[in-house]
């Protein structure tokens, strides 16, 4: 999670590091010390290997579910390092770890016993529900993975077999908590919590405080409706007046006990692409490219840029698929196109018109959004879990190191 929400949630002032970076938490397998490593990779490595060394380990929490997926990817590619440390006692040398070393070494002695179990469960990553092998007493990992995010859950899945509960974190912003989750089975179902004060801003009409919807019951129902769609804008008890937060949601319905909103979230507002006269939601990208994964594969996870390769322009996917790319991978970008355009006439209208060029799907080598994510974190020194990889890329020297990593192209 982030600094910020860990420290507010534990009161851990910065005063307090020095005793507390020698200390682990009553529910957590990681010393707190693991938590000061700013490396991305040895960050989420180090995190792996004390879970590894823990057989009774029960919960797996996460912020994304992205970042899940690269810590056991990490693990996958570590495997054998891993378990030399668990037997041995002896931690790899990590790069960044040099400055926690005291404090973790004396919470990691040898587990012969432990690494003997894990050899024999071997790295079985092709086989589904292989975590529940190697943390047998595994019951729930939590990580956010609705709107984009849910491009992981088949990637989740395939690690963690049927009976691992997969729930999200709830609906969060680091600005404020918007909701909680409503059904632990439901990964993009929240109850709106009530620390805050939340209006919602009509999207069907005009961008102005006329089309705020209260945030109080005045008469039962609210006067928001299921089945519509409204921007968040909240007034937190910090300070900030009417911030509009830039997720879009859809009531979902009440909550029969006290009549709060239930919501699912949409997409982000303004998070868009134009081409040709066609401005194309950060929703309708989404779908469009997970309608093509029957032809594709699953897809991992994706981003879009502006194809101008040819004329005119197109809609230009990167993405990485689960295992390998399905024999019926030509017809995909056909799949993509006929779902942009049942979701947005205007793109219809742009392609007859030749305005907008058929899209295009480029096949990324396994791991390069998390290499993307890893490069960010570390440049930009921000916390592990507040990376994200943007539906539509702009910045063209991330774009120019995406599209070195292409593999292959569907259909080409």
């Amino acid at each position: 999670m982030s600094a910020g929400s860990i420290r507010m949630q534990n009161g851990m002032d910065v005063a307090k590091d020095p005793w507390m970076i020698k200390l682990t938490a009553p529910r957590a397998t990681s010393p707190v010390a693991v938590s000061f490593i700013r490396k991305y990779r040895s960050f989420l490595l180090m995190h792996v290997l004390f879970a590894l060394a823990d057989p009774k380990l029960e919960t797996i929490n996460t912020l994304f579910g992205t970042v899940f997926v690269d810590m056991i990817r990490y693990m996958e590619e570590e495997w054998d390092m891993l378990l030399d440390a668990i037997e041995t006692g002896v931690l790899p040398d990590w790069d960044g770890i040099d400055h926690v070393l005291e404090y973790l070494e004396p919470n990691f002695p040898p587990r012969p016993e432990r690494a003997a179990d894990l050899r024999a469960i071997g790295k079985a990553i092709t086989q589904p529900g292989w975590l529940k092998r190697v943390w047998p007493m595994l019951k729930v990992v939590i990580g956010i993975a609705s709107g984009v995010f849910s491009a992981v859950i088949p990637k989740m899945r395939h690690y963690l077999g049927p009976d691992v509960l997969m729930q999200s974190l709830g609906f969060t912003a680091s600005e404020t908590y918007i909701g909680t989750v409503y059904n632990p089975a439901n990964l993009n179902l929240f109850k709106v919590a009530c620390d805050d004060v939340i209006e919602y801003l009509d999207v069907s009409k005009a961008e102005s405080a006329s089309s705020l919807v209260p945030a109080v019951r005045i008469f039962f129902p609210y006067e928001i409706s299921a089945g519509n769609r409204y921007e968040i804008v909240v007034t937190t008890r910090d300070g900030m007046w009417r911030y509009r937060l830039g997720d879009i949601i859809e009531v979902a319905g009440f909550d029969p006990n006290d009549g709060s909103p239930i919501l699912r979230y949409v997409e982000r507002r303004n998070v868009a692409i134009r081409l040709g006269g066609a401005m194309t939601s950060e929703k309708q990208l989404a779908d469009a490219i997970f309608a093509a994964q029957d032809a594709l594969g699953s897809i991992v996870e994706f981003t879009v840029v502006v194809d101008d390769r040819t004329m005119p322009p197109t809609f230009g996917y990167l993405v990485e698929v689960q295992g390998e790319l399905r024999a019926s991978a030509a017809h995909a970008p056909a799949q993509v196109e006929a779902d942009l355009c049942r979701s947005n006439p205007n793109i219809k209208r742009s392609l007859e018109l030749q305005t907008v060029g058929s899209p295009t799907i480029r096949v990324l080598k396994p791991g390069t959004f998390r290499d993307y994510r890893r490069l960010k974190i570390e440049a930009s020194n921000s916390g592990s879990g507040q990376m994200k990889v943007p539906v539509v890329m702009w910045d063209q020297t991330a774009q120019e190191w995406m599209l070195q990593r292409v593999e292959r192209e569907a259909g080409a």
